[in-house]
């Protein structure tokens, strides 16, 4: 299940298009290729069958997921009636996916990343979902090793300081400061990536337990529904009136002790999370850039590279102006 309702705000400054609307991070794409939602996909299918990929988008970005296919399976498209938070987008999917399938299992994916070693994350995923036991009542996290003490990212605390297979959870640390970073690394604190799975029994249980008139309301609402691409006025209604519900802050970080974390050594993985992070990312793969004509056709998205210079220009003019 990728990801791919969020709007992007931290980058909304960037990700202008010509007509001067903001285009969501995940519609976007380094040096012309394909946009970070076609990644995201591509890395969903190299550890399930296409027909099991899914994701979930917002009804207000149609114009992107729409003019812009990404050969995904129209029934397996599930289409929030606006964004509210990855936990409403969770608990959506789960509401649609265990009507298919009560025993289903899932492996939720973020939309807007960028990993320069594909084949290391991917692996770990696969390991990841191969380890789980059939009925695992825990939620399997991946976290990636640290490449430095980044002060604008999310930190899991395994149990053990030593890097070994799926182990117990201490805690989250949220954007620390930057000597802060440091000592937890040194303590074998992992880069939250936002990759997690479970049984999805297990995660509508939580749902219920946090937030049981809410998960009530979308299991009620969804079985009136029969095609998840096409939000009914019913779930538009229901979506103006329930609060944001952020996953990790909301659910996972009050059930530490079912959780287990799986250490991913490092890919270049990026959250592209920020305007700083972007330019990093496109320095270090402007000697590699991907084709424009990649297996996604010939649709074009709005291209990083360029917005990043163009905002560069920008602050110079200005800064010279001032």
């Amino acid at each position: 299940m990728v990801l791919a309702a969020g709007e992007g705000k931290r980058l909304a400054a960037l990700t202008m298009d010509e007509a001067g609307r903001h285009v969501p991070k995940q519609f976007c794409s380094l040096h012309g290729g394909p946009s970070l939602f076609g990644l995201a996909l591509a890395r969903a299918r190299a550890v399930v069958p296409d027909d099991r990929v899914c994701a979930v988008v917002a009804k207000e970005h149609e114009r992107w997921w729409r003019e812009n296919p990404h050969d995904i399976r129209p029934d397996n498209l599930i289409v929030q009636p606006r964004n509210r938070g990855t936990g409403n987008g969770v608990l959506l999917a789960l509401a649609y996916i265990l009507k298919r399938d009560p025993l289903a299992r899932l492996i939720f994916l973020p939309a807007d990343h960028h990993v320069l070693n594909e084949g290391t994350l991917i692996q770990a995923m696969s390991s990841m979902l191969a380890g789980m036991p059939a009925r695992a009542r825990e939620i399997f996290l991946l976290g990636i090793e640290p490449a430095d003490a980044d002060p604008e990212l999310g930190y899991i605390m395994p149990q053990k300081a030593t890097r070994q297979d799926a182990q117990g959870v201490r805690h989250f640390v949220e954007k620390p400061s930057r000597t802060v970073a440091g000592k937890l690394i040194q303590e074998g604190a992992l880069w939250n990536s936002g990759i997690f799975a479970a049984a999805g029994d297990l995660l509508l249980e939580l749902f219920k337990m946090r937030f049981p008139n809410h998960a009530h309301s979308i299991d009620t609402t969804t079985a009136r529904i029969a095609d998840p691409a096409n939000p009914s006025w019913a779930l538009g209604h229901l979506y103006q009136q329930i609060p944001d519900v952020d996953f990790s802050h909301h659910i996972l970080q009050l059930q530490v002790a079912d959780l287990r974390v799986v250490p991913v050594p490092q890919c270049g993985w990026s959250d592209l999370g920020t305007p700083h992070r972007v330019s990093e990312r496109l320095n270090l793969i402007s000697s590699n850039r991907f084709s424009a004509n990649d297996s996604f056709g010939d649709a074009i998205f709005l291209d990083l590279a360029n917005a990043a210079i163009g905002a560069n220009e920008h602050e110079r003019v200005t800064r010279a102006a001032i």
